[in-house]
């Protein structure tokens, strides 16, 4: 277990000064406050009981043409994440030095059975980065040195059954299967948790400028 991973689980409830957020590994980052009337509550992330029922059917393959119908823009922020996730892990250094890029949202949509979405929402740009780096295979290698990195989530908390999906490094999408897979959930929901009140307070690039930043 990593040094940064320790500190995750050893913190519970991570008391930023103000005006700033500290990084896993223990950097300041100098944050901007958003306009008067600009701030927005984001959710905080409290487990909290499914009545949906929508992810105890994880185990089906997800219509993306559906989600595409359903929620063009919606559709179109996610595969901007996937299709630019390994750009993002390679300027992660950059990312983890700006605050407004490491808030930058992200529209994927994790969850689990029971309690759906709660844990999972409004994940960052730097919760994904922090996420790759302290979780045990999230950030993968084959034997061949290719590389994925996982970034959805889906499954039960009892049994551990799941149904995840990875990106390759070609651009090749993947459903995996992940274990222990409380080891993934957890950490992901730790780490996104403790940026909750930054997100609501604290200016953010959008995925899309931050992908054109690093394009430049």
């Amino acid at each position: 277990m990593t040094d940064s991973k320790e500190k995750l689980y050893k913190e519970e409830n991570v008391v930023f000064p103000q005006g700033k957020i500290i990084l896993l590994d223990g950097r300041e980052l100098e944050c901007f406050p958003r306009k008067e009337g600009d701030c927005k509550k984001v959710d905080c992330n409290n487990l909290e009981f499914d009545t949906t029922g929508r992810y105890l059917s994880f185990g089906k393959k997800r219509n993306r043409s559906k989600d595409y119908v359903e929620n063009l823009e919606l559709f179109l922020e996610k595969q901007l994440f996937v299709e630019n996730a390994f750009l993002l892990l390679q300027n992660k250094e950059r990312i983890l030095q700006d605050s407004r890029m490491f808030l930058a949202p992200v529209a994927i949509e994790s969850g689990l059975a029971y309690t759906g979405t709660s844990g999972f929402r409004n994940p960052t740009v730097g919760v994904y980065l922090e996420w790759w780096n302290v979780c045990k295979d999230a950030l993968m290698t084959d034997e061949n040195g290719g590389r994925s990195l996982v970034y959805r989530l889906a499954g039960s908390p009892l049994s551990g059954v799941n149904r995840c999906a990875s990106i390759r490094e070609d651009g090749k999408e993947e459903i995996v299967n992940l274990r222990p897979f409380s080891d993934y959930w957890r950490s992901f929901i730790k780490i996104n948790r403790r940026y909750s009140e930054a997100k609501s307070w604290y200016e953010a690039f959008t995925l899309q400028q931050v992908v054109e930043m690093l394009q430049k």
